[in-house]
């Protein structure tokens, strides 16, 4: 399985005009920059890869999908 960290970015990164998010940050893979997660306040996390985009209800359950898909 790929090594999968979700880093958290600075949170002035966020858009003010989208209510839904909480928090984001790009994800790595295997020590390089991958693409982007976000978490939303309705509790689910998304994360876009290659134009292709991953939804979980929790942020391990993203680290876990996204390493399955990538390894």
């Amino acid at each position: 399985m790929a090594d999968v960290t979700l880093l958290h970015n600075d949170d002035e990164v966020l858009d003010p005009t989208d209510s839904t998010l909480r928090t984001r940050g790009s994800v790595e893979v295997d020590g390089k920059e991958k693409g982007s997660w976000e978490e939303h306040l309705n509790g689910t996390w998304t994360a876009l890869i290659d134009g292709e985009s991953f939804s979980a209800a929790s942020k391990d359950a993203l680290i876990e999908r996204l390493g399955m898909y990538l390894s």
